[in-house]
């Protein structure tokens, strides 16, 4: 009798973890000229509201900068995208980004592959970066 409260409990866990979030199979980024664009491969999403995207300065402290609304793919690939244009603002940096799975009931899961890119800034955008730093 214990054995099947087990199997009941295991298999109640696993359901719960497929009724919500995503199956990522490719994230990536690429730099740009004063920008980096983020590209995702779903090929499943269940009960997910969509993506909170995270970037961080030094890969430990991260803040959101977008939201991307899921699309409910299931058994297609669904290729999803972002352009971060706010890099310009400081140059010589190393940009860290990942997802966060925002489900319908309002709980976040995360997803664990965090990307690293390093963006090309004009020299215009520099300098005018700079100059506005120095007002604030």
């Amino acid at each position: 009798m214990k054995k099947s409260y087990i199997i009941f409990a295991v298999i109640l866990f696993y359901s719960s973890i497929m009724l919500a979030g995503a199956v990522i199979s490719e994230f990536r980024g690429e730099a740009g000229m004063n920008q980096v664009e983020l590209k995702w491969v779903v090929t499943a999403e269940q009960n997910l509201k969509g993506y909170d995207i995270l970037r961080s300065m030094d890969g430990s402290t991260y803040h959101k900068i977008a939201f991307v609304a899921a699309e409910g793919v299931s058994g297609n690939e669904k290729t999803y995208k972002y352009v971060d244009k706010s890099v310009f603002k400081l140059s010589d940096r190393t940009y860290y980004y990942k997802i966060q799975f925002v489900n319908r009931d309002g709980s976040i899961n995360n997803y664990d592959k965090i990307i690293t890119v390093s963006p090309q800034i004009s020299s215009a955008r520099q300098t005018w970066g700079s100059l506005k730093a120095m007002f604030r």
